[in-house]
């Protein structure tokens, strides 16, 4: 599934709630124990509505959903607020980590089969100063 992660698909969860857009990969340095809690790699998702930063661990990725235009969790919404994954995990604030941003991808390109609640299909753009490539850059050949 990493291959299809791109910055400014859509992450949404097993209830198909939108939880924000896909933005950067943080891998932790130290060995991983998902029996404590602790995984080895997380996505940084960036919801614009409400103005919050959720760290999924991409080990709730759910690979049977391997979609070109958006990742999905197999987390709920409901289980994603009892996790409480809004809250950065200690390696990624000590800096013991290796950040990874995720190659830009086409915002334009949320045309998901509809799934539970439908969700909005407009994307707003991530902010400037979150985006890897600035908007005024011209696109190589």
């Amino acid at each position: 599934m990493k291959q299809n992660l791109k910055q400014n698909h859509p992450v949404l969860t097993a209830d198909a709630y939108r939880l924000g857009q896909a933005h950067t990969l943080y891998h932790r340095q130290e060995p991983a124990q998902p029996e404590l809690r602790l995984f080895a790699t997380y996505l940084m998702v960036v919801n614009m509505t409400i103005g919050d930063e959720y760290y999924v661990p991409t080990a709730y990725i759910d690979e049977t959903k391997a979609e070109k235009t958006a990742v999905y969790l197999t987390l709920t919404r409901q289980e994603i607020q009892t996790q409480q994954l809004t809250r950065i995990p200690q390696f990624i604030v000590e800096e013991r980590c290796d950040e990874e941003p995720l190659p830009p991808g086409d915002s334009s390109a949320a045309t998901l089969p509809p799934q539970g609640e439908p969700f909005e299909d407009n994307i707003v753009p991530l902010p400037p100063n979150l985006q890897t490539d600035p908007p005024n850059k011209p696109n190589p050949p």
